[in-house]
């Protein structure tokens, strides 16, 4: 079994690891930017300072030097004043009795990070400014301690290992819970799907009231269900219907073989020509047309693409009609050319001839209508309907801009097709129980010829038309582009 990681227990190992990285490089960050900060204002600090010193001994002599000038203060640890021999002349700390930093020349300028105190042992950052006054040249230093510097530091970093650890728990805890509140419509959702995939396909899953995501999932598998209970009422009808017509034929040639094998007598030329041949035939064609149905429902109906006269295909239909019925048959043919597979074609206006000649009392007519013009041939395309490297052409070859259409039309004067039956008249084994269909004495139709059209005339790019004739009978066909699909290339010949 397939071990199973929780999108609830991911996103929050996922987050609190991202938030942990973001806070450890915020801690980092901020520390050194304390510790720079606390640095760049010491300096600042005891610059100024000995600069002050610089300036009142310069102007009112060593003797005279201000007090106030040599007290400590925040940054502020020891202040000298060094001689040009190197002796600490002034000192505002008797301990410090050696120089912090060598002694300087007027206007020079020395900052010294590392600064040491004999035995002190002070880490001191110290700032030195040489200067001329009445008692010689004289140094002064003015130093502060690091240590100070270091304690706020550690004090912010220990700080951030306590309050940080306990941000990214309560936030993982947090993210738990939010994902989990989240999800917990998606659980639901499981638990339903399960539930239906081993029963009733009519129960559908809750819908939540959030309008997200979720809420949309929820709604598009409440589709997908519904077009699973469709699609498997109408196996289980055409599973049902398909077993019926197959067994009228089935039961006569078995009952025949069974009767010759019984009386041990031949089966005479007459019953084979006359009953079993026939049943055979229509055996043939039924699994026929059940396997074009299957592929077009797996794949779109298989389309061999060439340029096609369409009215020479109808003028051999009208020739057909004329020689094997007894019927009037009125024709109006323009010349038009199509892209398309002139053998579906063929079939596609066979089946509807025949279904319009079954029912006809006396009259068929066959008519064609050009609507606008066709367009240029697409670029890369021979005169012979192949592409310019010689194969043969294929949907991808077919200029996709709307360029006309052409009309093809069979009616007949039979009872016609109610209202209400013409959306169902393309069904899979449907055959009208009126008067059209006892009018005709033939039982024979398998009920699959139109619902062949249909795929045929789809894959084509085009339109199945049902209507009623001037007579009063069934007007049945079909609709096709001119040398073009209508906007995009229909999708069972584009995925040739």
């Amino acid at each position: 079994m397939r071990r199973t990681r929780p999108v609830r227990m991911r996103l929050t190992l996922i987050a609190t690891a991202l938030v942990t990285i973001a806070l450890a490089i915020a801690a980092v960050v901020m520390v050194f930017a304390l510790h720079h900060v606390l640095v760049r204002s010491a300096d600042a600090t005891t610059a100024a300072r000995a600069q002050q010193i610089a300036d009142n001994v310069r102007d009112r002599g060593l003797s005279t030097i201000d007090r106030s000038l040599l007290t400590t203060g925040q940054n502020i640890a020891v202040i000298q004043v060094v001689d040009a021999d190197g002796r600490v002349v002034v000192t505002n700390d008797p301990r410090y009795v050696e120089p912090l930093l060598p002694t300087l020349q007027p206007g020079q300028h020395r900052s010294e990070h590392e600064a040491e105190q004999g035995d002190m042992g002070d880490d001191l950052r110290v700032s030195a400014l040489g200067v001329s006054t009445s008692d010689g040249v004289l140094t002064v230093e003015v130093g502060a301690r690091k240590d100070p510097i270091n304690r706020t530091v550690g004090l912010v970093a220990v700080l951030c290992c306590i309050v940080f650890p306990i941000v990214v728990v309560g936030m993982a805890w947090l993210t738990y819970v939010l994902v989990g509140r989240a999800l917990r419509p998606v659980d639901r959702i499981r638990h339903r799907v399960d539930e239906i995939s081993g029963g009733d396909l009519t129960e559908r899953v809750p819908v939540p009231a959030t309008g997200d995501e979720i809420a949309a999932l929820a709604d598009t598998m409440n589709g997908m269900l519904g077009r699973i209970e469709s699609a498997r009422r109408r196996q289980l009808q055409f599973v049902n219907n398909a077993s019926h017509e197959l067994n009228s034929p089935l039961t006569t040639l078995v009952g025949l073989l069974d009767l010759s094998r019984a009386t041990d007598q031949p089966i005479d030329t007459a019953t084979a020509s006359e009953v079993m041949l026939p049943d055979a035939l229509r055996l043939q064609q039924m699994v026929a047309d059940m396997l074009l149905l299957a592929r077009a429902d797996e794949s779109g109906v298989p389309l061999r693409l060439d340029d096609v006269d369409l009215d020479d295909i109808v003028s051999a239909e009208v020739a057909r009609l004329e020689a094997v019925t007894d019927l009037e048959i009125d024709t109006r043919i323009v010349a038009t050319r199509i892209t398309g597979d002139a053998e579906k074609l063929t079939r596609a206006l066979r089946n509807i001839a025949d279904n319009a000649a079954r029912y006809a009392r006396g009259r068929l007519s066959i008519t064609m209508e050009r609507i606008g013009d066709a367009p240029p041939r697409g670029v890369g395309t021979a005169v012979d309907g192949s592409d310019v490297d010689g194969s043969p052409m294929d949907a991808t070859d077919v200029d996709t801009d709307p360029a006309g259409t052409v009309t093809v039309v069979v009616a007949d004067d039979g009872p016609g097709i109610p209202d209400e039956d013409k959306d169902r008249i393309t069904e899979r084994f449907v055959r009208l129980d009126t008067a059209r269909q006892r009018s005709a004495g033939d039982s024979t139709g398998s009920g699959l010829g139109l619902a062949i059209v249909g795929e045929i005339i789809r894959a084509h790019g085009g339109e199945l038309t049902i209507g009623d004739s001037e007579s009063g009978g069934a007007a049945i066909g079909f609709t096709l582009p001119v040398h073009g699909w209508p906007d995009q290339p229909p999708p069972s010949a584009a995925n040739l």
